[in-house]
């Protein structure tokens, strides 16, 4: 981001900024030699006097310093202080929510509590899903994957909370990425006419389905974020990283965790437990399995009980 209005992104990304409705222009680059190679060459063209990196990485610095781009703002991570003309130590903004620590970064104010961007689906999109799964049923979302192993609820307890909605009268859709289709296979077999559209959406998608659900249940991953974005309420299911800093703040989010555990909060993709552990005989990934699964469909009833739910 430069100038306080272009973004650079990620291709597949960008429509995400796009309905999110942020002003400027946005540079979508590819990932891979060549797309890298256009990217610095949109940079140089362009001139920028300043830019702000919100990704921690490395690779971001390297990428907009080769870009030409003057001054450059970002978090002194990753080795790239060398890089940067104003480093911003990251102890500075660990305390703030992750939304916040952006804002910081773009040199905003952090207001009490302030929502992320809100996000609207193109009506054509919300149409289409419409016709497919909007009935008389209440519109149940599950999305069992996650990128971090460690953040991932056992996919047999996805599939007991898929079964229990299903028994009870919801419509259960079941979403995930490409990489995602074996778990959103195994969560919809579990269920009586549950749907799965595991590796069948695009952002554009993904966005217009999940605000037509009237819960969403899910890991501490994107799609959290996205379903809060496009207001839809969510259960949110916590292990070991925590909600205060990257829980979604676009909608009513009910969180379960488990009891708390010496080793929480962790920011490891992989639970490096072994032994033992604190509550269970097995401490590898303990706090994901101590969440169990009348706790989640509570927290999904409580939500379809709200007035204004189907």
């Amino acid at each position: 981001m430069a100038d306080g209005s272009d973004v650079l992104v990620l291709e597949w990304l960008a429509p995400l900024v796009r309905m999110a409705g942020v002003p400027g222009r946005i540079l979508g680059f590819e990932r891979g030699a060549a797309g890298w190679l256009a990217a610095l060459r949109e940079l140089r063209r362009r001139a920028y006097r300043e830019g702000v990196l919100l990704t921690p990485a490395f690779s971001a610095a390297w990428l907009f310093r080769w870009g030409a781009v003057r001054r450059l703002r970002g978090t002194d991570t990753d080795g790239r202080g060398m890089l940067l003309s104003e480093r911003i130590r990251p102890e500075a903004l660990r305390p703030h929510h992750r939304v916040d620590q952006y804002r910081l970064l773009l040199g905003q104010d952090v207001g009490r509590g302030g929502a992320v961007h809100s996000i609207a689906a193109p009506t054509e999109a919300i149409a289409r899903w419409r016709t497919r799964v909007v009935g008389t049923a209440p519109l149940v979302g599950l999305f069992p994957g996650a990128n971090a192993p460690a953040r991932r609820w056992p996919l047999e307890r996805f599939c007991a909370v898929a079964r229990t909605l299903a028994e009870s009268g919801a419509m259960v859709v079941v979403m995930g990425g490409p990489a995602e289709r074996s778990l959103t296979r195994a969560v919809s077999s579990a269920a009586p006419r549950a749907l799965d559209v595991g590796g069948r959406t695009d952002l554009v998608d993904l966005a217009a389905l999940l605000s037509l659900c009237e819960v969403v249940v899910t890991n501490d991953t994107g799609p959290m974020h996205l379903a809060g974005a496009v207001g839809t309420p969510t259960v949110t299911v916590w292990g070991p990283s925590d909600p205060r800093e990257v829980g979604q703040r676009g909608a009513l989010d009910v969180r379960v965790t488990g009891p708390e555990l010496p080793c929480k909060p962790c920011y490891r993709n992989h639970c490096p437990r072994r032994g033992r552990g604190t509550r269970l005989d097995r401490a590898h990934e303990e706090c994901m399995r101590l969440i169990e699964v009348p706790s989640v469909v509570e927290a999904v009833e409580s939500l379809l009980a709200l007035p204004g739910a189907r």
